[in-house]
C-alpha cells in the first residue's frame, strides 16, 4: 500500500508540476506573425487520441496533406512541428542550423542530451561538436580504406546463410548488421550479438511507442524505484556500458600483442600514440568509447530495415529484380558484384536509393528543437518546439517523386524524371540524400551505409531467385505491402518468400565464399551444428530449444554471463567502470540476452562464442552451457 500511495502521489505532484512549467513556456506571438496551421488541441493531451499505435506516420502525412507543408500538433503540453517538404526542411535545418539544429530531451533517456552517451542524441553543446568532428575523423580513414574490407566479408557470410535458410532472413540480416559494425568499430565480431542485445532495448527506448514517458512526458519524474520504464533503461544502459568499455580494452590488447585488426578504436588509440601532445583534437578515450559505441549501435539499427524493404519490392516487382540481374550478369560475368563495380551498376545504385525512398528506415525523421522563438513564412514557431522532418511525406512529394507509391528506380536514370543527374558512373548516389537528415545533424555513417546495401542488394539479386510461397493449390501466399514496426526507425513485419540459388555453380561460389571468409565463431558454430543434430536424433531437448531459438532459460539452459573486468585491473582506467558495475550488470544481461527483442525478432543464443582470446584483462562472452 505503501509504494502504491508514494506511486499516486509522485504522480499527481509529477502532473501538476509539469502543467505549471508548460502554461509559463508558453510564448506571446510576436506581432505580425501567426500561428502555423494544425488540427487544434484538446485540453492537456492535445491530439494524441488520433495518433494510432502503428504505422503514425501514415496519419501526420494525411495531416500534411490537410493543413500544408508546415503545420503544428500538441501533444501532452509539447509542440511539435510536421515538416513535408524537403524545402520548408533545408530552409529551416540547414540554413538556419545555428538554432535548430538542438535534439528534444527524450523523457525515458533524461541524459540524452548532456551526458556525451548518445552522440546522434545529444544536446547541440561543446561535447556533441567535439565529438562529431571525432566521428568524421575516424570514418574519413576507415573510409580511405574501404572499410577494410568488413563488409563484403560478412555479405559473403550473409549470403551463405540465406541460401542454407531463407526463412531466417531476419536472423541473418540482423547477424550481417550487427557483425560488420563491431569489426568496423573493434576489429572483431564477437560483440555483435551483446550489441543487438543492447541496440534494440536503445530503440525501445527511445520510440514513442516504446515507452510511456515519452508520450506522456511528465512520468520523467516519477522516482526510478517506482518507474519500470527507468529500471530497464538503466539495467540496459549498465550493459551497454560493460560492452563499450570491455571492447576497448580488448583492442588496447591486441594493439600490445601486435595483432589488432584495422577498426575505429585502433585509429583513435594509434593516433594519439603518434601525436602526443597534439592530439587534443581528437578527445579522450572515455569520448571515443561511447562516440566509437554509438556509431555501432546507428549502424546495426538502421541498416538492417532497407534490406528487408529490398525483399519486399522485389517479391512485388519481379521486373525489377530481372533488370537487376540482368545488368549484375553483363557487368559481373558470373561472380558477385563487388564495390570495386559501382561505376559501372547504376541500376544497382538506383535500387539501393530507390528502396530507402520507397519505405524510409525513419519515416517520421529524427526530430530537432529549436533554441529560440522563430519566424518562418509568417508562422511562429516557438523555441522548445520539436521539429520532425516527415520522411514519408517528403519522399511523396509528387512535383520530386511523380508516382511516388510505386517502386520505381527508373527515376534515378531516366532523363524525363527530376531526380536524373549525370553523370550515370557516379549518380545516383545516397550523399545528400534527405533520408540522412538535414544540416548540421547529417548522417556520418553514410560510407557504411552506402556500401553495405550495395553489396547485400547486389548479392542477394546476382545468387537467388526471390519469389513468394506458393501453396499446394499453387496459389501464392499473400506478402504485405507497407505493414511496419511502430518503433522509430520501423522494420517491416515478418513475411514468407522463396530464395531459390540462381544455378549450381552459384551454389558452389556461395559455398566457397563462406569457406574463405568465416572466423573461428563460424566454426565453432558448424561443430556445434554436427553436435546440435546428433543430440537432436539422441532426443535431447536442450539442442532442439536452441536451434529453435527459445529461451533457453526456459529449460535449464544456462543465463547468457557478460564476464566483468578481472579484480587484478579494477584500479585502471580504462573500464573500471565495467568492474564496479559487477554482479547487477551480470543480472542485467541474463535478464535481457535470450529472448528476443523489443520486436519479436529471435535473438537465437549461441551455444558459445569464444572468449577475445586465452588471456584477457577485460572481456566479455556469450556462454550457454
Amino acid at each position: 500500500m505503501a509504494i502504491i500511495s508514494w506511486f499516486v502521489v509522485s504522480l499527481l505532484l509529477s502532473c501538476l508540476l509539469y502543467l505549471i512549467s508548460q502554461v509559463l513556456k508558453r510564448r506571446k506571438i510576436p506581432p505580425g506573425a501567426r500561428p502555423l496551421p494544425g488540427p487544434k488541441s484538446l485540453p492537456i493531451i492535445g491530439r494524441v487520441h488520433d495518433v494510432p499505435a502503428e504505422s503514425t506516420w501514415l496519419k501526420f502525412y494525411e495531416w500534411s496533406k490537410e493543413y500544408g507543408p508546415i503545420y503544428q500538433t500538441e501533444m501532452f503540453g509539447t509542440v511539435h512541428v510536421w515538416i513535408s517538404s524537403e524545402q520548408v526542411a533545408n530552409d529551416l535545418l540547414a540554413r538556419r542550423a545555428a538554432y535548430y539544429s538542438d535534439r528534444p530531451l527524450i523523457p525515458n533517456l533524461p541524459d540524452n542530451k548532456t551526458s556525451g552517451h548518445y552522440l546522434a542524441l545529444s544536446g547541440r553543446n561543446d561535447t556533441w561538436k567535439r565529438q562529431r568532428k571525432l566521428c568524421q575523423q575516424l570514418m574519413s580513414v576507415s573510409a580511405k580504406g574501404l572499410l577494410h574490407d568488413y563488409p563484403t566479408k560478412e555479405r559473403d557470410r550473409f549470403l551463405y546463410l540465406l541460401s542454407q535458410d531463407p526463412s531466417q532472413y531476419r536472423e541473418y540480416i540482423e547477424q550481417f548488421t550487427s557483425r560488420t559494425v563491431s569489426r568496423l568499430s573493434w576489429g572483431s565480431p564477437h560483440p555483435a550479438q551483446l550489441l543487438r542485445v543492447t541496440t534494440f532495448g536503445l530503440l525501445e527506448t527511445i520510440s514513442p511507442s516504446g515507452a510511456l514517458p515519452n508520450v506522456i512526458s511528465w512520468l520523467m519524474h516519477i522516482p526510478a524505484f517506482i518507474s519500470p520504464w527507468k529500471q530497464k533503461e538503466n539495467a540496459r544502459h549498465e550493459l551497454e556500458a560493460g560492452l563499450l568499455k570491455g571492447s576497448v580494452q580488448y583492442v588496447h590488447d591486441r594493439i600490445d600483442e601486435g595483432n589488432a585488426e584495422p577498426s575505429f578504436i585502433r585509429t583513435f588509440i594509434n593516433t594519439l600514440s603518434n601525436q602526443g601532445e597534439k592530439s587534443d583534437r581528437w578527445g579522450n578515450e572515455a569520448e571515443a568509447t561511447y562516440v566509437v559505441g554509438q556509431m555501432a549501435i546507428a549502424g546495426a539499427l538502421t541498416i538492417g530495415s532497407p534490406i528487408q524493404s529490398f525483399l519486399l519490392a522485389m517479391l512485388h516487382y519481379p521486373d525489377w529484380q530481372k533488370k537487376l540481374q540482368q545488368e549484375i550478369d553483363a557487368v559481373c560475368e558470373g561472380r558477385c558484384p563487388e564495390w570495386e563495380d559501382r561505376e559501372k551498376l547504376p541500376l544497382l545504385r538506383a535500387v539501393v536509393k530507390e528502396t530507402i525512398r520507397w519505405r524510409p528506415p525513419v519515416p517520421t525523421g529524427i526530430p530537432h528543437a529549436i533554441e529560440k522563438d522563430d519566424v518562418y513564412n509568417g508562422y511562429f514557431i516557438p523555441a522548445g518546439a520539436t521539429i520532425h522532418a516527415l520522411e514519408w511525406a517528403i519522399t511523396r512529394d509528387e512535383s520530386v517523386y511523380p508516382d511516388a507509391d510505386t517502386f520505381n528506380p527508373g527515376r534515378w536514370l531516366d532523363p524525363k524524371y527530376p531526380t536524373y543527374k549525370e553523370p550515370l558512373t557516379v549518380h545516383p548516389n545516397l550523399n545528400g540524400f534527405s533520408q540522412f537528415g538535414f544540416g548540421r545533424r547529417t548522417c556520418q555513417g553514410v560510407p557504411i551505409v552506402d556500401q553495405d546495401l550495395f553489396l547485400t542488394m547486389g548479392g542477394m539479386a546476382w545468387a537467388f531467385n526471390l519469389t513468394k510461397k506458393r501453396r499446394a493449390d499453387g496459389s501464392e501466399v499473400p506478402v504485405h505491402w507497407n505493414d511496419y514496426t511502430p518503433l522509430l526507425i520501423a522494420k517491416p513485419k515478418p513475411f514468407e518468400f522463396d530464395a531459390t540459388v540462381r544455378s549450381e555453380k552459384i551454389q558452389g561460389i556461395l559455398r566457397g565464399m563462406w569457406e574463405t571468409g568465416k572466423g573461428e565463431d563460424d566454426e565453432e558454430e558448424e561443430r556445434h551444428q554436427v553436435l546440435l543434430v546428433q543430440t537432436e536424433s539422441d532426443g535431447g531437448g536442450a539442442a532442439r530449444v536452441l536451434k529453435r531459438g527459445v529461451d533457453a532459460r526456459e529449460v535449464g539452459v544456462g543465463p547468457v554471463v557478460l564476464d566483468a573486468q578481472r579484480e587484478d585491473d579494477a584500479g585502471s582506467d580504462r573500464g573500471s567502470e565495467t568492474s564496479a558495475a559487477g554482479g547487477s550488470l551480470m543480472g542485467s544481461v541474463a535478464s535481457v540476452s535470450t529472448g528476443s527483442d523489443s520486436e519479436g525478432e529471435s535473438l537465437t543464443p549461441r551455444p558459445r562464442v569464444k572468449p577475445y582470446s586465452a588471456r584477457r584483462k577485460a572481456f566479455m562472452s556469450i556462454n550457454v552451457e
